[in-house]
């Protein structure tokens, strides 16, 4: 069973993508068709289609589905440590907890800071 706060908290990283993707639909007309890719650091790696843009969201939606599916089932977790069962349920909302966090940073560093030079100007 998963806890109804940990329900409302995995909503945050579909509001930032929501929030973030209704911008990119209304400054998407005033950006270049070809955008800069950056690998690491600051430099300019290399060039590339604007429909770049839409990558991050995707391949965010695909990481929160894969974090879901283990919120679901915090039993098929294999723990390095032997947990009691008065403890279980705890333990499992502690797991949740932290892949709710996990999930709010990871959509935090990949959506919006992706290509911040690029569609926050």
């Amino acid at each position: 069973m998963i806890p109804k706060y940990i329900k409302l908290l995995f909503c945050i990283p579909f509001v930032i993508i929501i929030c973030y993707s209704v911008y990119l639909y209304t400054v998407y007309s005033s950006i270049p068709d070809t955008i800069v890719i950056h690998g690491y650091g600051n430099m300019k790696d290399n060039y590339g289609s604007k429909i770049f843009l839409v990558f991050p969201v995707v391949m965010n939606l695909a990481i929160l589905l894969f974090i879901w599916l283990i919120i679901r089932r915090p039993d098929k977790i294999k723990f390095t440590f032997e947990i009691k069962d008065d403890e279980k349920e705890k333990t499992y909302h502690i797991t949740q907890l932290a892949l709710v966090i996990i999930a709010i940073f990871v959509t935090i560093m990949i959506t919006p800071l992706s290509f911040a030079d690029v569609v926050f100007k």
